[in-house]
């Protein structure tokens, strides 16, 4: 993908399907392109979708994903099981999560200092600007 698209991202949610191993391998091309463009301030919180087929197709299990997910970005990265076609609010909890991340971030930067307004006294009036042809 191109940076351009998420060039100035302040997160990013990384999803693969838990029936499939090969989209689970293809997060690690994901994360590099992530770490090699980005920032290390970047929230990555990654999604394993379709929950809801856990039990009958599942090719990636909790534990290997989230094993690879700690050692590849850190303990602090948040690996949600979801399930977009019944989700039961995990999907909404990832997006607030992200929110408070970024909102506690932001409370602790620094404030940028404006340039202060000049302002005239009421009595004063502004100097008429000077003509520059013919006198007038």
């Amino acid at each position: 993908m191109a940076p351009m698209y998420y060039r100035g991202a302040q997160a990013a949610l990384l999803v693969y399907d838990i029936t499939s191993q090969e989209s689970f391998e293809e997060l690690s091309s994901w994360i590099e392109e992530l770490k090699r463009n980005m920032t290390e301030e970047l929230v990555i919180i990654v999604a394993a979708n379709k929950s809801d087929l856990a039990q009958t197709r599942r090719e990636v299990s909790y534990d290997e994903a989230l094993k690879y997910i700690t050692r590849v970005l850190g303990p602090e990265t948040l690996l949600y099981e979801v399930s977009a076609k019944e989700d039961d609010g995990t999907i909404e909890d990832m997006f607030i999560h992200i929110a408070r991340i970024l909102v506690e971030r932001k409370q602790y930067l620094p404030s940028v200092k404006k340039k202060p307004t000049t302002y005239l006294p009421m009595d004063e009036e502004p100097s008429a600007p000077k003509s520059s042809c013919c006198g007038f």
